[in-house]
């Protein structure tokens, strides 16, 4: 509608729709309100809502598996071998994760072609799948400094550190696996996660918020632990550079596993409410029907025929 007199109808309609140029006690009653004419506008309008909810998707998906991530590992870390990273170093994991995620709300997102609804035991499944795999990852790191040759460790490195940026590598990079691969991601959010990922560099290699720990040897239950440990808790470049190639492979693994999860039937439809197919047959059938027109007349020997024909223009607007 666009009159005062359509007010009432837009108020009680379940979707009431203001045309462009209508009045204000019109738009004031209406649901939706158009700023442009023609009616290309609703289907910009359900495009670009089903691009926020995929934006919102793609940050719960991330959001929990993150935190199932630190979680899983902190856990199990200090009940195996009763050891955990220093609270500095989860401060700011926590904080770069936030800083490049923000950047979630101007990435290019994809419009699904069908109609959009939270299926939450889908996103739960996914997402503990992932943040078990993420958990995992860093156990493998974590497995491999029990080596007596120090295993991921080049030539020297800290725990903490090699762990840290281990862990904000993988969980920066998650958000390139929950958004999708249908578009490309906006610079701002390769830019944003591109900051982050520098600076936990940087912790790693200088060994910022060491706890120094100097040379002693880390406790191991599987046997001795020999490596060289920087006393200022800093790493070495080759290091760092093999934890970046790890955490590239673990993205790639991790990106495989959602693809899998998103093309199982058994999770396609998971959490959606159950539609019955034959209701959009019969609504397709009786939009046809309503299009038809039953056409009576006289037959040669004067009797009742009747026929179905397309209904005319006038009869249309009648309807």
């Amino acid at each position: 509608g666009d009159g005062v007199n359509d007010a009432p109808s837009l108020k009680k309609a379940d979707c009431g729709i203001a045309v462009e140029g209508s009045s204000e006690a019109a738009q004031a009653a209406a649901d939706i309100v158009f700023l442009a004419p023609g009616l290309s506008t609703i289907v910009f309008a359900i495009k670009t809502a089903r691009q926020i909810f995929q934006r919102m998707k793609a940050y719960i998906q991330y959001r929990i598996a993150l935190c199932l991530h630190l979680e899983i590992y902190l856990v199990t870390s200090m009940i195996i071998i009763n050891e955990t990273i220093s609270a500095e170093l989860i401060v700011f994991i926590a904080l770069f994760a936030d800083l490049a995620t923000v950047a979630v709300a101007y990435d290019n997102a994809h419009s699904e072609q069908r109609p959009v609804e939270w299926q939450l035991p889908k996103i739960w499944v996914i997402s503990i799948v992932l943040g078990i795999e993420l958990a995992l990852a860093t156990w493998v790191v974590r497995g491999t400094l029990f080596l007596p040759n120090g295993g991921i460790v080049q030539r020297y490195g800290s725990i903490q550190h090699i762990l840290f940026l281990e862990i904000a590598l993988t969980e920066n990079w998650l958000i390139f696996v929950t958004r999708g691969g249908s578009t490309f991601p906006a610079f701002t959010l390769v830019a944003a996660i591109a900051v982050v990922d520098a600076l936990a560099t940087v912790f790693c290699v200088f060994g910022w918020f060491s706890e120094e720990i100097g040379n002693e040897p880390v406790p191991n239950p599987m046997g001795g632990f020999y490596y060289n440990q920087n006393r200022q808790g800093m790493t070495d470049i080759v290091t760092v550079v093999v934890v970046w190639a790890y955490s590239i492979g673990v993205t790639i693994i991790i990106a495989v596993t959602y693809y899998l999860l998103n093309i199982v039937p058994s999770l396609a439809n998971l959490g959606r409410a159950k539609r019955n197919i034959h209701d959009t047959q019969m609504e397709n059938i009786i939009g046809h029907l309503s299009k038809l027109a039953i056409k009576h007349e006289k037959d040669e020997h004067g009797g009742n025929q009747y026929s179905l024909v397309g209904k005319s223009n006038d009869d249309a607007d009648d309807d």
